[in-house]
Protein backbone atom coordinates (compact mmCIF):
# COMPACT_ATOMS: atom_id res chain seq x y z
CA UNK A 1 0.00 0.00 0.00
CA UNK A 2 1.34 3.45 -0.96
CA UNK A 3 2.37 5.68 1.96
CA UNK A 4 3.07 9.38 1.30
CA UNK A 5 6.60 10.45 2.18
CA UNK A 6 6.95 12.25 5.49
CA UNK A 7 9.45 15.03 6.08
CA UNK A 8 11.58 12.77 8.27
CA UNK A 9 11.89 10.25 5.42
CA UNK A 10 13.64 12.94 3.39
CA UNK A 11 15.92 14.53 5.96
CA UNK A 12 16.61 11.94 8.68
CA UNK A 13 19.85 9.97 8.45
CA UNK A 14 19.56 6.40 7.26
CA UNK A 15 20.66 5.02 10.62
CA UNK A 16 17.54 6.44 12.29
CA UNK A 17 15.12 4.53 10.09
CA UNK A 18 17.26 1.39 10.19
CA UNK A 19 17.55 1.46 13.98
CA UNK A 20 13.84 2.08 14.42
CA UNK A 21 12.93 -0.80 12.14
CA UNK A 22 15.36 -3.24 13.77
CA UNK A 23 14.27 -2.40 17.31
CA UNK A 24 10.59 -2.53 16.44
CA UNK A 25 10.99 -5.88 14.68
CA UNK A 26 12.82 -7.42 17.64
CA UNK A 27 10.34 -5.96 20.10
CA UNK A 28 7.41 -7.47 18.25
CA UNK A 29 9.17 -10.83 17.96
CA UNK A 30 9.89 -10.93 21.70
CA UNK A 31 6.29 -10.06 22.55
CA UNK A 32 5.06 -12.75 20.18
CA UNK A 33 7.50 -15.32 21.57
CA UNK A 34 6.37 -14.70 25.14
CA UNK A 35 2.72 -14.94 24.15
CA UNK A 36 3.38 -18.24 22.37
CA UNK A 37 5.43 -19.49 25.34
CA UNK A 38 2.69 -19.10 27.96
CA UNK A 39 0.82 -22.37 27.18
CA UNK A 40 4.11 -24.33 27.16
CA UNK A 41 5.15 -22.69 30.42
CA UNK A 42 1.89 -23.65 32.11
CA UNK A 43 2.08 -27.20 30.73
CA UNK A 44 5.58 -27.60 32.21
CA UNK A 45 4.37 -26.10 35.47
CA UNK A 46 1.57 -28.64 35.66
CA UNK A 47 3.88 -31.55 34.84
CA UNK A 48 6.51 -30.45 37.36
CA UNK A 49 3.91 -30.35 40.15
CA UNK A 50 3.90 -34.16 40.23
CA UNK A 51 5.47 -35.23 43.58
CA UNK A 52 7.91 -37.51 41.77
CA UNK A 53 9.66 -34.54 40.15
CA UNK A 54 12.67 -32.79 41.63
CA UNK A 55 11.77 -29.72 43.76
CA UNK A 56 14.36 -27.60 41.98
CA UNK A 57 12.73 -28.11 38.59
CA UNK A 58 9.36 -27.12 39.99
CA UNK A 59 10.92 -24.07 41.64
CA UNK A 60 12.65 -23.01 38.42
CA UNK A 61 9.52 -23.20 36.26
CA UNK A 62 7.48 -21.57 39.03
CA UNK A 63 9.98 -18.69 39.18
CA UNK A 64 9.60 -18.29 35.41
CA UNK A 65 5.82 -18.20 35.83
CA UNK A 66 6.13 -15.50 38.50
CA UNK A 67 8.34 -13.39 36.23
CA UNK A 68 5.97 -14.04 33.32
CA UNK A 69 3.12 -12.50 35.32
CA UNK A 70 0.91 -15.59 35.60
CA UNK A 71 -2.17 -14.86 37.72
CA UNK A 72 -1.68 -16.43 41.19
CA UNK A 73 -5.30 -17.62 41.00
CA UNK A 74 -4.58 -19.66 37.85
CA UNK A 75 -5.28 -23.27 38.96
CA UNK A 76 -1.99 -24.73 37.71
CA UNK A 77 -0.03 -21.91 39.32
CA UNK A 78 -1.88 -22.21 42.63
CA UNK A 79 -1.35 -25.98 42.70
CA UNK A 80 2.36 -25.54 42.00
CA UNK A 81 2.72 -23.05 44.86
CA UNK A 82 0.98 -25.43 47.25
CA UNK A 83 3.25 -28.28 46.14
CA UNK A 84 6.34 -26.09 46.44
CA UNK A 85 5.39 -25.10 50.00
CA UNK A 86 5.23 -28.79 51.02
CA UNK A 87 8.40 -29.91 49.22
CA UNK A 88 11.52 -31.06 51.05
CA UNK A 89 14.45 -29.71 49.04
CA UNK A 90 17.84 -31.00 50.12
CA UNK A 91 20.27 -30.09 47.33
CA UNK A 92 21.81 -26.66 46.86
CA UNK A 93 20.02 -25.83 43.61
CA UNK A 94 16.65 -26.92 45.00
CA UNK A 95 17.00 -24.94 48.22
CA UNK A 96 18.28 -21.82 46.45
CA UNK A 97 15.57 -21.83 43.83
CA UNK A 98 12.78 -22.20 46.39
CA UNK A 99 14.25 -19.25 48.28
CA UNK A 100 14.27 -17.22 45.05
CA UNK A 101 10.60 -18.11 44.46
CA UNK A 102 9.69 -17.10 48.01
CA UNK A 103 11.55 -13.81 47.69
CA UNK A 104 9.58 -13.05 44.51
CA UNK A 105 6.24 -14.02 46.13
CA UNK A 106 5.43 -12.12 49.35
CA UNK A 107 2.22 -14.19 49.70
CA UNK A 108 4.04 -17.55 49.61
CA UNK A 109 2.67 -19.83 52.38
CA UNK A 110 4.65 -19.81 55.65
CA UNK A 111 7.26 -17.75 53.86
CA UNK A 112 9.55 -16.54 56.65
CA UNK A 113 9.68 -19.84 58.53
CA UNK A 114 10.42 -21.82 55.36
CA UNK A 115 13.07 -19.29 54.36
CA UNK A 116 14.78 -19.69 57.74
CA UNK A 117 14.78 -23.48 57.37
CA UNK A 118 16.05 -23.41 53.79
CA UNK A 119 18.79 -20.89 54.55
CA UNK A 120 19.96 -22.92 57.56
CA UNK A 121 20.09 -26.07 55.46
CA UNK A 122 21.80 -24.25 52.60
CA UNK A 123 24.57 -23.05 54.92
CA UNK A 124 25.29 -26.69 55.78
CA UNK A 125 26.31 -27.10 52.13
CA UNK A 126 29.33 -24.83 52.55
CA UNK A 127 32.77 -26.21 51.98
CA UNK A 128 35.48 -25.11 54.41
CA UNK A 129 36.66 -22.69 51.70
CA UNK A 130 33.40 -20.74 51.92
CA UNK A 131 32.04 -21.95 48.57
CA UNK A 132 29.28 -24.52 48.11
CA UNK A 133 28.82 -28.10 46.94
CA UNK A 134 25.75 -30.17 46.11
CA UNK A 135 24.95 -31.56 49.57
CA UNK A 136 25.64 -30.95 53.24
CA UNK A 137 29.21 -31.25 54.52
CA UNK A 138 30.64 -31.35 50.98
CA UNK A 139 34.11 -32.66 50.30
CA UNK A 140 34.44 -30.28 47.35
CA UNK A 141 32.70 -27.35 45.74
CA UNK A 142 32.08 -25.71 42.38
CA UNK A 143 31.15 -22.29 41.10
CA UNK A 144 27.76 -23.33 39.72
CA UNK A 145 26.46 -24.54 43.10
CA UNK A 146 28.13 -21.53 44.69
CA UNK A 147 26.34 -19.13 42.35
CA UNK A 148 22.92 -20.51 43.20
CA UNK A 149 23.73 -20.68 46.91
CA UNK A 150 24.63 -16.97 46.82
CA UNK A 151 21.39 -16.18 45.01
CA UNK A 152 19.42 -18.23 47.54
CA UNK A 153 21.05 -16.62 50.58
CA UNK A 154 20.55 -13.20 49.04
CA UNK A 155 16.84 -14.02 48.67
CA UNK A 156 16.68 -15.29 52.26
CA UNK A 157 18.23 -12.08 53.55
CA UNK A 158 15.69 -10.06 51.55
CA UNK A 159 12.87 -12.04 53.17
CA UNK A 160 14.24 -11.25 56.62
CA UNK A 161 16.66 -14.07 57.46
CA UNK A 162 19.95 -13.08 59.10
CA UNK A 163 23.02 -14.13 57.11
CA UNK A 164 26.30 -13.54 58.95
CA UNK A 165 28.90 -11.23 57.38
CA UNK A 166 31.52 -13.98 57.53
CA UNK A 167 29.54 -15.97 54.95
CA UNK A 168 30.01 -13.23 52.37
CA UNK A 169 33.56 -12.28 53.31
CA UNK A 170 34.83 -15.87 53.10
CA UNK A 171 32.96 -16.40 49.86
CA UNK A 172 34.43 -13.32 48.17
CA UNK A 173 37.91 -14.21 49.40
CA UNK A 174 37.70 -17.66 47.79
CA UNK A 175 36.18 -16.29 44.56
CA UNK A 176 39.06 -13.88 44.17
CA UNK A 177 41.44 -16.82 44.46
CA UNK A 178 39.42 -18.69 41.87
CA UNK A 179 39.52 -15.96 39.20
CA UNK A 180 42.20 -16.57 36.60
CA UNK A 181 44.85 -14.05 35.60
CA UNK A 182 42.80 -12.95 32.57
CA UNK A 183 39.66 -12.25 34.58
CA UNK A 184 37.68 -15.40 33.73
CA UNK A 185 36.28 -18.14 35.93
CA UNK A 186 36.02 -21.88 35.52
CA UNK A 187 33.97 -24.56 37.26
CA UNK A 188 36.52 -25.04 40.05
CA UNK A 189 39.90 -23.68 40.99
CA UNK A 190 42.61 -23.12 38.37
CA UNK A 191 43.97 -26.61 38.92
CA UNK A 192 40.62 -28.28 38.27
CA UNK A 193 41.41 -29.14 34.65
CA UNK A 194 38.92 -26.62 33.22
CA UNK A 195 39.71 -23.38 31.45
CA UNK A 196 37.59 -20.28 32.03
CA UNK A 197 34.37 -20.18 30.04
CA UNK A 198 31.42 -17.75 29.73
CA UNK A 199 28.76 -19.36 31.93
CA UNK A 200 31.17 -19.66 34.83
CA UNK A 201 32.62 -16.20 34.26
CA UNK A 202 29.21 -14.50 34.52
CA UNK A 203 28.56 -16.73 37.56
CA UNK A 204 31.75 -15.46 39.17
CA UNK A 205 30.86 -11.86 38.36
CA UNK A 206 27.38 -12.30 39.84
CA UNK A 207 28.68 -13.84 43.06
CA UNK A 208 31.23 -11.05 43.47
CA UNK A 209 28.51 -8.45 42.87
CA UNK A 210 26.20 -10.11 45.39
CA UNK A 211 28.98 -10.24 47.97
CA UNK A 212 29.73 -6.56 47.35
CA UNK A 213 26.07 -5.71 47.93
CA UNK A 214 25.76 -7.77 51.09
CA UNK A 215 29.02 -6.52 52.60
CA UNK A 216 27.97 -2.93 51.92
CA UNK A 217 24.68 -3.57 53.71
CA UNK A 218 26.57 -4.86 56.75
CA UNK A 219 29.44 -2.41 56.74
CA UNK A 220 31.81 -1.57 53.90
CA UNK A 221 32.78 -3.81 51.00
CA UNK A 222 36.46 -4.10 50.05
CA UNK A 223 37.33 -1.87 47.09
CA UNK A 224 39.23 -4.76 45.51
CA UNK A 225 35.90 -6.39 44.58
CA UNK A 226 35.23 -3.65 42.02
CA UNK A 227 38.48 -4.35 40.21
CA UNK A 228 37.78 -8.08 40.09
CA UNK A 229 34.30 -7.47 38.66
CA UNK A 230 35.77 -5.15 36.02
CA UNK A 231 38.31 -7.82 35.07
CA UNK A 232 35.49 -10.32 34.67
CA UNK A 233 33.62 -8.05 32.27
CA UNK A 234 36.88 -7.46 30.41
CA UNK A 235 37.18 -11.23 29.89
CA UNK A 236 33.59 -11.34 28.65
CA UNK A 237 34.25 -8.47 26.22
CA UNK A 238 37.11 -10.49 24.73
CA UNK A 239 34.82 -13.52 24.42
CA UNK A 240 31.71 -11.66 23.39
CA UNK A 241 30.85 -14.03 20.52
CA UNK A 242 29.39 -16.37 23.14
CA UNK A 243 26.49 -13.94 23.64
CA UNK A 244 23.64 -14.93 21.37
CA UNK A 245 25.30 -18.20 20.35
CA UNK A 246 23.21 -21.38 20.64
CA UNK A 247 26.47 -23.34 20.28
CA UNK A 248 27.96 -21.94 23.47
CA UNK A 249 28.46 -24.51 26.24
CA UNK A 250 25.41 -24.45 28.58
CA UNK A 251 23.95 -21.72 26.37
CA UNK A 252 20.56 -21.22 28.06
CA UNK A 253 22.06 -21.49 31.55
CA UNK A 254 24.73 -18.99 30.48
CA UNK A 255 22.28 -16.43 29.12
CA UNK A 256 20.12 -16.40 32.23
CA UNK A 257 23.33 -16.06 34.27
CA UNK A 258 24.39 -13.19 32.02
CA UNK A 259 21.05 -11.44 32.63
CA UNK A 260 21.57 -11.57 36.40
CA UNK A 261 25.22 -10.49 36.29
CA UNK A 262 24.50 -7.59 33.93
CA UNK A 263 21.60 -6.30 36.02
CA UNK A 264 23.61 -6.55 39.23
CA UNK A 265 26.40 -4.51 37.60
CA UNK A 266 24.28 -2.05 35.54
CA UNK A 267 25.78 -3.36 32.31
CA UNK A 268 23.90 -2.58 29.08
CA UNK A 269 26.61 -3.64 26.64
CA UNK A 270 29.46 -6.11 26.82
CA UNK A 271 32.09 -4.45 24.68
CA UNK A 272 29.93 -3.08 21.86
CA UNK A 273 27.33 -5.87 22.07
CA UNK A 274 23.89 -5.22 23.55
CA UNK A 275 23.67 -8.44 25.55
CA UNK A 276 19.88 -8.45 25.81
CA UNK A 277 19.25 -7.89 22.11
CA UNK A 278 21.78 -10.55 21.10
CA UNK A 279 20.38 -13.11 23.54
CA UNK A 280 16.77 -12.30 22.67
CA UNK A 281 17.39 -12.77 18.95
CA UNK A 282 18.87 -16.18 19.63
CA UNK A 283 15.94 -17.24 21.78
CA UNK A 284 13.16 -16.11 19.46
CA UNK A 285 14.95 -17.86 16.59
CA UNK A 286 15.19 -21.10 18.58
CA UNK A 287 11.62 -21.25 19.87
CA UNK A 288 9.70 -24.38 18.85
CA UNK A 289 6.29 -24.19 17.18
CA UNK A 290 4.61 -25.27 20.42
CA UNK A 291 6.07 -22.32 22.33
CA UNK A 292 8.83 -24.13 24.25
CA UNK A 293 12.59 -24.41 23.88
CA UNK A 294 15.16 -27.19 23.67
CA UNK A 295 18.96 -26.98 23.86
CA UNK A 296 21.62 -29.41 22.72
CA UNK A 297 24.26 -27.54 24.74
CA UNK A 298 22.68 -27.63 28.21
CA UNK A 299 23.40 -30.77 30.18
CA UNK A 300 20.23 -30.94 32.29
CA UNK A 301 17.08 -30.38 30.18
CA UNK A 302 14.53 -31.35 32.84
CA UNK A 303 11.12 -32.73 31.97
CA UNK A 304 10.28 -33.00 28.26
CA UNK A 305 6.86 -32.37 26.71
CA UNK A 306 5.89 -33.13 23.12
CA UNK A 307 4.08 -31.00 20.54
CA UNK A 308 6.84 -28.38 20.49
CA UNK A 309 6.53 -27.51 24.17
CA UNK A 310 10.18 -28.39 24.65
CA UNK A 311 12.19 -29.10 27.79
CA UNK A 312 11.46 -27.58 31.19
CA UNK A 313 14.86 -26.08 32.00
CA UNK A 314 15.59 -24.33 28.66
CA UNK A 315 11.97 -23.09 28.51
CA UNK A 316 12.21 -21.62 32.01
CA UNK A 317 15.59 -20.00 31.30
CA UNK A 318 14.29 -18.52 28.02
CA UNK A 319 11.23 -16.94 29.64
CA UNK A 320 13.30 -15.62 32.56
CA UNK A 321 15.81 -14.03 30.17
CA UNK A 322 13.22 -12.51 27.85
CA UNK A 323 11.17 -11.09 30.74
CA UNK A 324 14.31 -9.50 32.25
CA UNK A 325 12.68 -9.12 35.67
CA UNK A 326 15.64 -9.96 37.92
CA UNK A 327 16.05 -7.15 40.48
CA UNK A 328 19.33 -5.49 41.31
CA UNK A 329 18.06 -4.58 44.76
CA UNK A 330 15.98 -7.04 46.79
CA UNK A 331 13.76 -6.60 49.79
CA UNK A 332 12.51 -3.12 48.93
CA UNK A 333 9.80 -1.90 46.63
CA UNK A 334 11.66 -0.29 43.74
CA UNK A 335 10.47 0.51 40.22
CA UNK A 336 11.89 -2.30 38.12
CA UNK A 337 13.40 -1.58 34.74
CA UNK A 338 11.06 -2.46 31.89
CA UNK A 339 12.13 -2.03 28.27
CA UNK A 340 9.90 -1.33 25.30
CA UNK A 341 10.75 -4.81 24.05
CA UNK A 342 9.04 -6.22 27.14
CA UNK A 343 5.72 -4.42 26.61
CA UNK A 344 2.82 -6.02 24.78
CA UNK A 345 -0.94 -5.75 24.37
CA UNK A 346 -1.63 -7.03 27.90
CA UNK A 347 1.09 -5.18 29.81
CA UNK A 348 0.20 -3.90 33.27
CA UNK A 349 0.01 -0.13 33.97
CA UNK A 350 2.91 -0.50 36.42
CA UNK A 351 5.08 -1.92 33.63
CA UNK A 352 4.06 0.92 31.30
CA UNK A 353 5.02 3.46 33.95
CA UNK A 354 8.33 1.71 34.67
CA UNK A 355 9.18 1.61 30.98
CA UNK A 356 8.38 5.31 30.53
CA UNK A 357 10.53 6.18 33.56
CA UNK A 358 13.49 4.26 32.14
CA UNK A 359 13.15 6.00 28.75
CA UNK A 360 13.05 9.40 30.43
CA UNK A 361 16.14 8.50 32.46
CA UNK A 362 18.00 7.74 29.23
CA UNK A 363 17.00 11.09 27.73
CA UNK A 364 17.33 12.14 24.09
CA UNK A 365 19.25 9.01 22.98
CA UNK A 366 16.07 7.04 23.70
CA UNK A 367 13.94 9.07 21.29
CA UNK A 368 14.79 6.85 18.32
CA UNK A 369 12.99 4.01 20.11
CA UNK A 370 10.23 6.31 21.35
CA UNK A 371 9.31 7.45 17.84
CA UNK A 372 8.94 3.90 16.61
CA UNK A 373 6.95 2.96 19.71
CA UNK A 374 4.56 5.83 19.02
CA UNK A 375 3.59 3.87 15.88
CA UNK A 376 3.04 0.58 17.69
CA UNK A 377 -0.18 -1.34 17.20
CA UNK A 378 -0.28 -1.98 20.97
CA UNK A 379 -1.72 0.78 23.15
CA UNK A 380 0.47 0.05 26.23
CA UNK A 381 3.56 0.60 24.07
CA UNK A 382 2.11 3.85 22.72
CA UNK A 383 1.24 5.04 26.23
CA UNK A 384 4.76 4.43 27.52
CA UNK A 385 6.21 6.25 24.51
CA UNK A 386 3.82 9.19 24.94
CA UNK A 387 4.76 9.65 28.60
CA UNK A 388 8.45 9.40 27.71
CA UNK A 389 8.04 11.94 24.91
CA UNK A 390 6.65 14.50 27.36
CA UNK A 391 9.36 13.72 29.89
CA UNK A 392 12.19 14.14 27.37
CA UNK A 393 10.90 16.82 24.98
CA UNK A 394 8.59 18.66 27.36
CA UNK A 395 5.46 18.38 25.22
CA UNK A 396 3.25 15.79 23.54
CA UNK A 397 2.97 17.55 20.12
CA UNK A 398 -0.73 16.64 19.99
CA UNK A 399 -0.08 12.89 20.24
CA UNK A 400 -2.92 10.75 21.64
CA UNK A 401 -1.91 7.18 22.64
CA UNK A 402 -5.54 6.06 22.55
CA UNK A 403 -5.53 6.59 18.78
CA UNK A 404 -3.87 4.42 16.13
CA UNK A 405 -0.64 5.51 14.48
CA UNK A 406 -2.41 6.64 11.31
CA UNK A 407 -4.41 9.17 13.32
CA UNK A 408 -1.26 10.46 15.00
CA UNK A 409 0.83 10.91 11.86
CA UNK A 410 1.03 14.71 12.07
CA UNK A 411 1.83 14.67 15.78
CA UNK A 412 4.64 12.15 15.28
CA UNK A 413 6.07 14.23 12.43
CA UNK A 414 6.11 17.32 14.68
CA UNK A 415 7.90 15.35 17.38
CA UNK A 416 10.48 14.05 14.92
CA UNK A 417 11.09 17.56 13.57
CA UNK A 418 11.69 18.75 17.12
CA UNK A 419 14.25 15.97 17.57
CA UNK A 420 16.07 16.86 14.35
CA UNK A 421 16.40 20.46 15.53
CA UNK A 422 17.33 19.70 19.14
CA UNK A 423 19.25 16.45 19.11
Amino acid sequence: MFRPLRFLDLVAPAWLATACFAQDTLRERINHALTEARPALLAHLQAATDPSNRPGELALILLAAVHDGVDPAEPRFAKAVARMAKANPNETYDLALRLMVMEAMPAFPNRLELAKEDAKELLRHRHKSGCFGYDDNPGGYDLSNTQYAALGLRAARAIGVKVERIVWSKLVEELMEQQDSYGGFNYGRGDSGFNAYPSMTVAGIAVLAICRQELEIDGKAPKSIDGRIDRGWGWMARNVTAIGSPKERWSFYFHYGLERAAILCDIEKVGTTDWYEAGARMLVDMQDDGGGWMSTQDGHPGGHLGNGRGDLVPTAFAVLFLRRKFQKVTGVVTPHVVRLVNLGPNSRPSDVDACAAELVRRGKPALVEVFQALRSEHEPVRRAAAVALVGIAGERFGYDPAKAAADNRDAITRAELWYLKNR
